[in-house]
């Protein structure tokens, strides 16, 4: 509690000292003392700032004297006063109630030359005539009530010439049935430049007090709407707002000079009227902040009563219509008024007591908000009686307040901003690791990444096992998505080569031709109903640059992705030319444009302007072509109005004649520039049996390809437009096709969906050869049927790395294919069916009830064997065993005798196997053991315990079989599906176990150890 009342004092000798500080010229005027008997000396060091002058002026109570008139001709009224001061004592009023009077004071000056006075307040009309000279003046004074015009308390500056070294100072005053009347504040004078700047200081003070006092209102006002949580920021932030209002409204009217009225009862009436308005919101801010500690009722008694005041003061009052008052009247309305806004004081003030004697949180912000409204509304009062000035204090009450309700409604986030701060910390030691962190996480994905794409690629090419169709198409989608992955990666791993100085280049002499090639490769995956028009207008005359073609072609494609991106219709353009030996690249659109606040942090990493944050994308297409261009020793740069599109240009050094002499040829496909004599096509070469056809309009590359693909080994047949190529595939066997995605009669796009009506992906793999460097951008091209593409220039070792990937593939396809019938076909056999089918007829002929049994058992077969869910899937033992003495008793049927069937099963036995594992194992037994000899033999099936094992025993005493054959059976190459389907399946368990024994003529037997977890 003591922390308290310290604060609380401190806020008090606070308002004292700035109240003692801005008025020490009207309570201590022993040194201020400038006029005496009516004249002024003012020195030339003096005139350094403003002179206040107080002291002894003439006055004339009861006359208007005039400017042209002889003050000796009054000498018989003249009175000196002290100046500031109240002179009402010496003027009398008149039968209307006007009372008026003159002051005079003759001022010496060190020079001639423009002089002004400050004026702060002259109660109530005055008038100023300095040298004979009309200057101004507030309201209008008269000896006439109709003539009558009063002011309120106003503060304005005059100005005039000094002559002979001296002014005449002539102030015509007049009130109407006011308590106080004359110079109540001391005037200023001095230079013009030092008047005019003590008065622009002062109005300065206030318009920052005024609108600090909005802003702040307005924040937290703005902050409750967002949030719609707490109420105190909303009635705070009203509170605020209504004071700054009361700011403009007082001292030099801020308010009133923007919004001038001649009316004094509107000034009055909003000066009253906000107060009682600010009170209301102040005590719903301390309800607010602490209901528990208010009673509503007296809450709401309270709040009645500050809008009494409001109505009365500021809008209409019954007992006050606009007749005269007199001074003792007016003294007991400000007496009244103040009287009402005393109960709003006590009550807050006991409530914020309540709170410091209960040590609530956030006490110690609120009384220092309270005491200092509390000071500030006992000067408010003080000077409403005695208009004694409180000059500064309205700055001091806005630095308090903002202070304190800055500290006061932030406290309840204090939590947040200390766990904020700790983050900050982690946040700089993280932007510091940032670089690293990004580098290495780019390497890292790598690895898993590429472990996707071989472990699909393997998957594909059959590796581990032929795979059905659905489940081929899957992992070439995991495959395409992976390496999409991957360019994403690559993006990330490029910047942060940047950002450790790895970028890699090989410049070379490129020629502008690329640009062309870009743009039209862009062109063509772009969709038909697209309202963008592409255009390119290169000079291929342009000399060569020097320049990465990869790196390059990176760069256009971004700006031109992003230009894209953000024109949903119009134009984009670009264009090339020569600029102080660099050539200059121009992309331009008509897109949505750039904010100007947003161009200079566009290229910067990870960085989407607000309006485009729906964009897809990491934000790294500017920032990587930026990085590029600067590492070729290019500039980037972009001009940009919001809706008016967008010009992004980057240069590129000029080739020297040297260098254009020795071009880098980075592969053989850069050879596409140099001219070669046409070809007859189509070009065939006879090779294995696998039949690369190559499809390009342009012969340099057919040639390229064509002989790469000979070298290999394949056939090869190269033909230079789609149309060739269809009808070759019509008459041919072709196992891959390369196209060019642009093509003039027919693109490779095109190409792609009329393939592919006839052929599916698996049927005959495609490969796009495009320049494009984006990914995504290449989705089109990939739906209408492409399984893969390469970008150019073409690295041959990786061309054929794919072709033999997607080769593998188409053979794993087929493969699987074959795999699915024979395995289809292998379940039920036909003669099984027919020779079961008659063995029932000729039983229900002699047995009925045989008969149903038998239907059932062949039903219960037929249920098993044709459920195709069964297959990938694990079935109870029971089940299993079920289906397996469905298929003995069918087989009993039509061996009889011969047939002889021992069950062992523990009937406590249960777990999950793999579903037809049993059964064709001992189909298997049957057929290729008890059929092949002519007395038959016996069969057993065993299901016991052992140990932490569950023992499965299949066996028989026919054939057998040799040796050769049973290490062939183990290891796979086996043509008995019955046996091998099973034996896989198995296999596949965890901790399972398998034997196998046979001897020719002994019979077979097949032991399987099971944990008896497996599968629960």
């Amino acid at each position: 509690m003591r922390k308290y009342i310290l604060v609380a004092i401190s806020i008090v000798m606070l308002f004292a000292f700035v109240f003692f500080i801005g008025n020490r010229h009207y309570l201590f005027d022993g040194n201020t003392i400038t006029a005496e008997n009516g004249f002024a000396s003012i020195t030339e060091e003096q005139l350094k700032e403003t002179v206040k002058l107080d002291g002894e002026w003439a006055f004339y109570p009861n006359e208007f004297i005039e400017s042209n008139e002889v003050l000796e001709n009054y000498s018989h009224k003249l009175i000196t006063v002290k100046t500031p001061g109240d002179v009402s004592e010496y003027m009398k009023s008149n039968s209307e109630g006007i009372a008026y009077g003159t002051y005079y004071l003759k001022v010496e000056v060190p020079a001639d030359g423009q002089y002004g006075l400050y004026i702060n307040t002259i109660r109530q009309a005055n008038h100023i005539f300095i040298n004979g000279v009309d200057v101004g003046g507030k309201g209008q004074p008269s000896r006439a009530l109709q003539d009558y015009k009063p002011e309120n308390a106003d503060k304005y500056l005059v100005f005039s010439q000094s002559e002979r070294k001296e002014l005449h100072i002539l102030i015509n005053v007049s009130v109407n049935n006011y308590p106080q009347a004359g110079i109540m504040y001391p005037i200023e004078f001095g230079t013009v430049e030092k008047v005019q700047t003590l008065y622009m200081k002062k109005l300065m003070l206030n318009a920052f007090t005024s609108l600090g006092y909005i802003i702040l209102g307005i924040i937290y006002s703005i902050g409750y709407l967002l949030k719609r949580k707490h109420k105190e920021e909303l009635f705070f932030g009203l509170f605020a707002i209504l004071c700054g209002f009361y700011m403009s409204f007082i001292n030099e009217k801020i308010f009133f000079l923007l919004v001038p009225t001649k009316l004094l009862a509107l000034e009055v009436s909003l000066q009253l009227g906000i107060i009682p308005l600010a009170l209301i919101c102040l005590t719903l801010f301390i309800y607010n902040m602490y209901p528990q500690m208010t009673k509503k009722y007296i809450l709401y008694l309270i709040l009645a009563l500050l809008f009494i005041i409001f109505i009365k003061d500021a809008i209409y009052n019954p007992f006050y219509k606009g007749r005269a008052t007199s001074g003792e009247e007016l003294n007991f309305r400000k007496l009244k008024y103040i009287a009402f806004l005393v109960p709003a004081f006590i009550y807050n003030a006991v409530i914020l007591i309540r709170v410091l004697i209960h040590q609530l949180e956030e006490a110690k912000y609120v009384l220092i908000v309270a005491v200092a409204v509390g000071c500030y509304g006992f000067l408010l009062a003080l000077n409403f009686i005695t208009d004694i000035p409180f000059n500064y204090s309205e700055f001091v009450l806005f630095i308090v307040i903002l202070l304190s309700f800055s500290l006061l409604l932030n406290y309840r986030a204090n939590a947040a901003f200390i766990k904020i701060e700790n983050l900050t910390k982690e946040l700089v030691l993280h932007n510091q690791m940032k670089d690293e962190f990004l580098l290495k996480t780019s390497h890292e994905l790598r690895t898993p990444l590429n472990g996707i794409l071989n472990l699909s690629k393997s998957l594909m090419e059959g590796l581990e096992g032929p795979l059905k169709r659905e489940q081929q198409e899957q992992a070439i989608l995991i495959h395409n998505v992976t390496n999409r992955l991957g360019h994403l990666v690559d993006d990330l791993l490029f910047s942060s080569h940047h950002m450790t100085g790895e970028i890699k280049i090989a410049p070379a002499a490129v020629p502008v031709e690329v640009i062309n090639e870009v743009v039209d490769e862009i062109k063509s995956v772009m969709p038909n109903n697209s309202h963008v028009q592409i255009l390119a207008a290169v000079d291929t005359a342009l000399p060569p640059m020097w320049t990465d073609e990869l790196r390059f072609k990176q760069v256009l494609y971004n700006l031109l992705h992003n230009a894209i991106q953000h024109t949903a219709e119009g134009e984009i353009a670009v264009t090339a030319f020569v600029r102080q030996q660099q050539l200059a690249v121009q992309v331009s659109d008509t897109g949505a444009g750039i904010d100007v606040e947003n161009i200079e942090h566009i290229f910067e990493a990870f960085y989407q302007a607000p309006n485009q944050s729906k964009t897809e994308g990491l934000g790294l297409g500017l920032s990587i072509a930026k990085n590029i261009v600067q590492k070729l020793n290019g500039e980037i740069y972009v001009e940009s109005k919001a809706g008016q599109g967008a010009i992004f240009t980057f240069t590129m050094p000029l080739a020297k004649e040297e260098q254009q002499q020795y071009p880098m040829v980075t592969n053989a496909l850069a050879m596409k520039h140099t001219a070669l004599p046409q070809l007859q096509l189509p070009l065939i070469h006879k090779g294995s049996d696998k039949t690369i056809l190559i499809v390009d309009d342009d012969h340099t590359n057919i040639k390229v390809l064509f002989d790469a693909c000979a070298a290999k080994g394949y056939s090869a047949v190269a033909v230079d437009n789609g149309f060739d190529a269809l009808r070759y595939i019509e008459k041919n066997k072709v196992e891959c096709v390369l196209t060019d995605l642009l093509m003039k009669e027919m693109s490779g796009y095109e190409l792609c969906k009329r393939v592919r009506k006839q052929y599916d992906m698996l049927e005959l793999p495609i490969i796009v050869l495009t320049a494009i460097m984006k990914q995504t951008d290449l989705l089109m091209t990939l739906q209408v049927g492409a399984n893969d593409y390469l970008q150019k220039p073409i690295i041959m070792d990786e061309l054929f790395i794919r072709i033999e990937s997607l080769l593998a593939i188409r053979q794993s396809s087929i493969d699987a294919i074959e795999t699915e019938m024979n395995f289809l076909y292998s379940q039920v056999t036909p003669h099984f069916v027919y020779n079961t089918l008659n063995t029932i007829i000729g039983l229900s002929y002699t047995n009925v009830e045989n008969t149903r049994e038998a239907l059932y058992c062949l039903a219960t077969y037929f249920r098993a064997k044709l459920n195709v869910h069964y297959r990938n899937s694990r079935v109870p033992l029971e089940e299993e065993i079920e289906l397996a003495k469905a298929y003995l008793y069918i087989e009993k049927m039509r061996f009889g005798d011969r047939l002889t069937v021992h069950y062992d099963i523990d009937e406590s036995v249960h777990l999950m196997i793999p579903a037809l594992s049993l059964q064709p194992l001992i189909e298997n037994a049957v057929v290729h053991g008890i059929s092949k000899k002519e007395d038959g033999g016996v069969i057993e099936l065993s299901v016991k315990r052992d140990g932490q094992f569950v023992r499965i025993k299949v066996s028989d005493n026919g054939a057998g079989m040799s040796e050769d054959k049973l290490q062939q059976l183990l290891s796979g190459k086996g043509s008995r599906i019955g046996f091998t389907n099973p034996w896989k399946k198995f296999d596949l368990l965890k901790n399972v176990s398998m034997n196998l024994n046979s001897k020719e003529g002994q019979g077979t037997t097949i032991i399987i150890l099971l944990p008896k977890e497996e599968g629960l």
